[in-house]
């Protein structure tokens, strides 16, 4: 049997010009009432900040909080790491908190000392050997006694003589650390003595305020760590 595909063939209707402008007209509305949002809907609400987020929140918090003004680690002046709080005997003889961070422990020792704002150590003697402080970071102050007290600032080098009284430490507004490098000889020790009279320290300008401080070549104080003049 052969099957036969009937095809049938109907014109198109003929639209009236006003006929097209309306069906036009529908299609928008239709198509407005689609994509307009419902104003009462709870998606209509004007979208949530990003402060919303949990995340953004946690570290627009973390922008904002201001730094700990006794934490050491957040205001270390300088490039080493604070290390550990200065602890036993020895830390009553200075005002403050003090951290030792011990680069060389052994042969000739290098210690970076980090000084809180104003921390000093007291009025000292190194008998029988001196040591040379290596200012790495912040403001800070160096006397001996019967001079002035000396600004102390990154970059400057003390060669501390032996058997000479002295003291050292932070500007009262600053952080402050240096390395200290003691001369390792048998029979050297230290002799701490009373504390740096609270009037004199307080007297002292703050940092930046210190006028214009010395500028000096470190050479000639390296020098002198070896006998040379």
């Amino acid at each position: 049997m052969i099957s036969v595909n009937r095809w049938v063939f109907r014109p198109p209707t003929e639209e009236k010009p006003g006929d097209a402008t309306e069906s036009q007209e529908s299609a928008k509305e239709e198509t407005a009432s689609e994509t307009a949002p419902d104003e009462n809907a709870p998606e209509a609400s004007a979208p949530a900040s990003s402060d919303a987020d949990p995340a953004n929140a946690a570290e627009n918090e973390s922008m904002e909080a201001p730094v700990d003004e006794h934490d050491a680690e957040a205001n270390n002046p300088s490039l080493f790491p604070v290390g550990e709080p200065l602890t036993g005997d020895v830390a009553k003889f200075f005002s403050g908190k003090t951290y030792l961070n011990h680069l060389v422990p052994r042969g000739g020792p290098v210690i970076n000392m980090t000084f809180e704002p104003g921390c000093r150590t007291n009025w000292h003697v190194h008998h029988n050997a001196g040591q040379a402080l290596l200012v790495t970071g912040g403001a800070g102050w160096y006397q001996e006694e019967g001079k002035e007290p000396q600004p102390l600032r990154p970059g400057d080098i003390i060669n501390v003589p032996a058997e000479i009284k002295h003291w050292h430490g932070a500007a009262r507004d600053s952080w402050f650390s240096h390395l200290l490098v003691p001369i390792a000889v048998p029979g050297a020790s230290n002799a701490f003595l009373e504390e740096v009279d609270d009037k004199e320290y307080d007297a002292l300008p703050p940092s930046g305020e210190e006028g214009e401080s010395s500028i000096r070549s470190p050479f000639g104080d390296i020098a002198k760590l070896f006998g040379k003049k």
